[in-house]
């Protein structure tokens, strides 16, 4: 006679799945109530684990905040990787980067990154862990990106320069939506933004 039920989870299955509560629970305070609203006791709750559980993995808010920024960075790098795969054949790239752009930083990830950035500009060691981090994402998205684009058919340079300049573009609008949470007319002047920029490539080749 056999005997059916749940596979008993390891110990390290365990360990991961409490991470994963702590850095999620961290995830959603940051994005509801900002960065100096934090508290390590809240993220407990939140989590639904214990104090000492949660020091075993995240001792301090400073490790809570920097591992939660970078799982979040590593999310949108996935996602932006198989979109610039997909964009190498599309009519237009740069519209596609436009679009990986606004996922990013027309969502709470941006917000909640700007408010660390801004805690980190006077706390030294906040700063020195943060960097790396969004340092990592911007290289490897740049390199990603600006490969697609040579292989669509941009000039090395060129693309280079069209993925600073529409990035900056995005960056301007995120921050308006602090404020001026206005995406139609922000989604309708990136699509013109890229339609020109694109004829504006054509014609200098």
């Amino acid at each position: 006679m056999t005997t059916t039920g749940k596979k008993r989870r390891t110990q390290a299955e365990r360990s991961a799945e409490t991470r994963e509560k702590i850095l999620q629970a961290t995830i959603d305070i940051l994005f509801e109530r900002g960065h100096a609203r934090l508290t390590t006791a809240l993220v407990d709750e939140r989590a639904g684990v214990s104090s000492g559980a949660r020091v075993h993995h995240f001792p301090s808010k400073i490790d809570l905040v920097v591992a939660a920024t970078e799982q979040t960075y590593a999310r949108a790098k996935d996602i932006g990787r198989q979109r610039a795969e997909t964009a190498r054949s599309s009519a237009n790239p740069l519209r596609e980067y436009a679009s990986d752009c606004a996922s990013v930083y027309f969502d709470w990830p941006f917000v909640a990154a700007l408010e660390v950035v801004v805690t980190a500009r006077t706390d030294d060691e906040l700063m020195a862990r943060l960097a790396p981090v969004l340092d990592d994402f911007h290289r490897e998205m740049k390199t990603t990106w600006t490969r697609s684009l040579v292989e669509a058919g941009y000039d090395a340079a060129v693309a280079d320069a069209e993925l600073t300049l529409t990035l900056n573009l995005i960056r301007g609008m995120a921050v308006n939506r602090i404020w001026q949470r206005n995406d139609a007319t922000y989604i309708a002047i990136l699509d013109r933004w890229c339609v020109e920029r694109a004829g504006h490539i054509r014609h200098r080749a």
